[in-house]
């Protein structure tokens, strides 16, 4: 018995589309269904496994998924560092989809705090929480103009370490993957930084000089929007 046994029918195929990571529109349109029934299964899916999001469904099924799809790794590393590699893949994949899910009506709200010009800080009188600021940095990953508030750019800092760190437990390689990946968001999200601190973005090539690059560069971060 799995633990997919738990399940119906219908909630099997909901749990096949969602580790393809697909989105609630796509699996909606996938079964044939509204939106609402995804919503539905998802939660009773949820209730079942003791789980409160796609990201800790993946971690739980991940691997047992896998290896009843028969997708067994046959090298010498075994199956369990594949398949754990394979679900922390998917898991950050279904992380950003379930960030623009839960951001969605959120950023609708604020579209008229931007008309206003009101930036990073200055949105609703507060700074913006851990998942706002991965959303917006992971969206601006590659503009270079404009400002991150302090709470922008730090929650995001926080996001990258907290993985880097977790993909490093499984493979030096995929964690060097990954930093590669992510370090134009991370540079444009410190250069929005320093503009918002009345700096240059320029002050980042400060990263380059070993161990005190970082100090310089961290402390210039750290300073209150001009």
């Amino acid at each position: 018995m799995t633990q997919l046994d738990v399940l119906s029918d219908r909630e099997r195929e909901v749990v096949d589309l969602l580790l393809e990571g697909n989105s609630n529109k796509a699996i909606a349109a996938a079964l044939h269904i509204s939106e609402r029934t995804v919503e539905f299964h998802l939660k009773n899916i949820y209730d079942k496994f003791q789980v409160r999001s796609r990201v800790e469904l993946v971690l739980k099924l991940g691997n047992s998924t896998v290896v009843d799809k028969g997708e067994v790794a046959e090298n010498e590393d075994g199956p369990h560092s594949r398949n754990w590699a394979t679900s922390l893949q998917e898991a950050v994949s279904l992380f950003g989809k379930e960030l623009e899910i839960k951001m969605a009506d959120s950023l609708k709200s604020d579209v008229h705090d931007e008309d206003s010009g009101l930036e990073g800080d200055d949105l609703k009188g507060g700074s913006l929480t851990f998942f706002q600021a991965i959303l917006t940095c992971l969206l601006k990953s590659g503009t270079f103009h404009g400002r991150a508030s302090r709470s922008e750019f730090w929650w995001f800092t926080l996001f990258l370490f907290l993985l880097v760190t977790a993909f490093s437990y499984l493979s030096e390689a995929l964690a060097g993957a990954f930093l590669t990946v992510m370090l134009l968001p991370w540079l444009a999200a410190g250069t929005r930084r320093l503009n918002d601190a009345g700096m240059s973005g320029w002050w980042q090539l400060f990263l380059l000089v070993p161990v005190g690059g970082i100090v310089i560069v961290g402390s210039l971060w750290a300073r209150p929007s001009a």
